[in-house]
């Protein structure tokens, strides 16, 4: 499914257990940083990807110039689509 967030440039990075997504277009970019813990329990282990970070105030303004954000709606609606879209972005990694 096509994502707003398909128009910038993406580029994933990890150093030990910390991944970086970093977006750009033009002059704008921004990061959205995850950190992979483990659970585990008696009989369960579960990789996670935790959001500790996210630096993405000039994407938000390149969306809004561009009229992607054009009220408080849209603004909720964006901020859902750079969390879904960056840990996908994380997910993927290694595919």
């Amino acid at each position: 499914m096509a994502s707003i967030m398909d128009i910038f440039n993406t580029q994933v990075s990890q150093k030990d257990d910390t991944v970086t997504v970093t977006y750009c277009h033009d002059l704008y970019s921004g990061s959205c940083t995850y950190k992979l813990v483990t659970l585990q329990g008696k009989k369960l282990r579960q990789e996670i990807e935790l959001l500790v970070s996210s630096d993405m105030d000039d994407i938000l303004e390149c969306l809004y110039k561009m009229g992607e954000i054009t009220g408080p709606d849209c603004f909720n609606k964006i901020k859902g689509e750079i969390i879904n879209h960056s840990l996908l972005q994380v997910q993927s990694r290694n595919k």
